[in-house]
């Protein structure tokens, strides 16, 4: 455990150092391989491990998508990057977490006050532009996370820059065990009033954990309203989570 903890600390020591000296000169391809490279680090270090059903060479097209995916936890975003960096949709109290707050804030996070109509209005004008702009952006549309049993109704705020800038949206699922398939790792879910540290210490006892990951099609926005597109991505990752 006092291992785990050191490694990580070493890891975020590390985030820093690239921040602040070598994004400021970085293309944002070599950015993106920054950022990819950390989270497959930080995976490792704390001992979870992937697997990807069936093959995510999809997920490495250099297309521009809107990615989505059930919520569990604060993992999915490391699991997500891991596989193919993205610029990120994260509620705003993100900002306030310990290290993690600083580092989504200069990686490009767009942040959005889900009280606020007014900012999540700038949430979907945020996304439209990095779309534009050629980045992937990943996004969790039930807007909360849960245990990982089920996947809560799809926003569909989220779905209209996808539509807006015409790209297709990519459906992830994500269900996380403590080694045996069968058992789902309920200490890797963010639910509750469990802080950001508490979780970490909790993720971090945990011996063994795999996220096992489910890719669906990618869906087009042709013909579809932001309502539309919502309940097809819904129900892509419903079918994938309960096929793993």
């Amino acid at each position: 455990m006092l291992i785990k903890y050191l490694r990580l600390l070493a890891a975020f020591a590390h985030a820093f150092l690239i921040l602040w000296f070598k994004f400021p000169r970085a293309t944002r391809e070599r950015k993106l391989a920054y950022i990819q490279a950390w989270s497959t680090h930080v995976l490792k270090v704390m001992g979870v491990r992937l697997n990807i059903a069936p093959s995510f060479t999809s997920i490495w097209s250099k297309e521009t998508r809107l990615i989505v995916a059930n919520h569990v936890s604060w993992i999915d975003v490391l699991v997500i990057q891991a596989l193919h960096p993205c610029v990120f949709i994260a509620k705003s109290e993100v900002r306030r977490w310990p290290l993690v707050g600083r580092m989504a804030k200069a990686c490009g996070v767009v942040f959005v006050d889900r009280n606020s109509s007014s900012a999540t209005r700038k949430m979907v004008d945020d996304v439209a532009s990095a779309l534009h702009h050629g980045y992937c952006v990943a996004g969790f549309p039930e807007g909360t996370s849960s245990e990982g049993h089920d996947v809560g109704l799809f926003h569909a705020n989220l779905f209209e820059a996808a539509i807006h800038r015409d790209v297709e949206v990519l459906p992830l699922a994500l269900r996380y065990t403590d080694g045996d398939k069968s058992n789902l790792c309920l200490k890797a879910a963010f639910v509750g009033d469990v802080g950001f540290i508490e979780s970490l210490h909790q993720v971090l006892e945990i011996p063994r954990m795999t996220v096992y990951v489910k890719i669906g099609k990618t869906l087009s926005p042709h013909g579809h309203s932001r309502r539309t597109l919502a309940h097809l991505s819904h129900r892509s990752v419903l079918n994938q989570l309960q096929a793993l």
